[in-house]
């Protein structure tokens, strides 16, 4: 007998996105129906256009109601090659753990939209731990849409998607290692931050830091820092600074740099600290001051 998964399903199988404000949102929050579904069933719903969350008390969805969750989900929304089923299906962590992929109803063949459906072995049952685990996944895949971390975010379905189809389960032991590795990493980002740094922001002093800094030759989330620390030093008129350093693809910097909120990412604010403690790895000498 194929085991079943904890996920709350809607009762609506939708071909569109409901606008902001819309009359039918109260209809829409209050059509989730609580259920334990395979993998299959779990397809088809998504196929058929039904949307999807965790589970929730009194058949309505937000975060107080929070039950349970049983999948987690990530969004590639890139728009390139990147979020194309063919190359999500090539990372080794998506391969060994994930339910299935499919193309979201925005996804067209000139802007590849996919997301990745995990489900657990063991659901969670804290809406803190969900949120964590979403977090946690979201720090492993730096390209993947960072709204995806509320313990009552929904996904839509897509009705007549393409779908790839792993039939693998994530376990909870996983999910912890993974939130691990994370919290070690806010924690290393705390650390660059109790540092005495300069704290002029001279733009040339900046970009003598960044030049001792290689970018293909650091973990992609320290690239990212580097973008949100220039993001929230200079705001809009960093971005060219960002993109003569980070040397990406076309567009790359762009986007990331769009995605960025202004209270940084979720491990902490990211300041200019995070450049210069960067750059000393790399043997910048610029004189620290009290």
């Amino acid at each position: 007998m194929d085991p079943t998964f904890k996920v709350a399903i809607s009762r609506h199988a939708l071909t569109r996105k409901i606008p902001p404000g819309d009359a039918f949102w109260p209809i829409f929050n209050g059509s989730f129906v609580n259920r334990e579904v395979t993998q299959m069933d779990l397809a088809d719903a998504i196929y058929t256009g039904h949307p999807l969350t965790t589970w929730h008390r009194h058949n309505w969805r937000n975060a107080k109601n929070y039950q349970l969750g049983q999948h987690l989900g990530l969004d590639f929304d890139a728009g390139d090659e990147h979020s194309t089923l063919a190359a999500l299906s090539q990372d080794k962590f998506i391969a060994k753990h994930a339910a299935l992929l499919y193309t979201t109803p925005s996804h067209t063949p000139d802007m590849p939209k996919g997301r990745a459906v995990f489900l657990l072995d063991t659901p969670i049952h804290q809406a803190a731990n969900y949120a964590l685990a979403t977090q946690a996944l979201l720090w492993l895949f730096g390209t993947a849409d960072r709204q995806c971390r509320d313990a009552c975010r929904f996904w839509y379905g897509s009705a007549g998607c393409e779908m790839e189809y792993f039939e693998q389960v994530l376990s909870l032991e996983t999910v912890k290692h993974l939130i691990a590795q994370y919290q070690a990493s806010g924690q290393r980002e705390r650390r660059r931050q109790t540092q005495t740094w300069p704290t002029r922001t001279d733009q040339a002093e900046v970009t003598a830091a960044l030049q001792k800094i290689p970018p293909w030759q650091i973990e992609y989330d320290d690239w990212v820092a580097v973008l949100m620390a220039l993001q929230r030093e200079y705001g809009p008129a960093g971005l060219g600074l960002a993109e003569t350093w980070a040397d990406g693809s076309d567009g790359e910097v762009q986007r990331k740099w769009k995605s960025f909120s202004a209270d940084g990412n979720p491990t902490g604010v990211v300041t200019l600290g995070t450049v210069f403690a960067l750059a000393q790895r790399f043997g910048w000498r610029g004189e620290l001051t009290a």
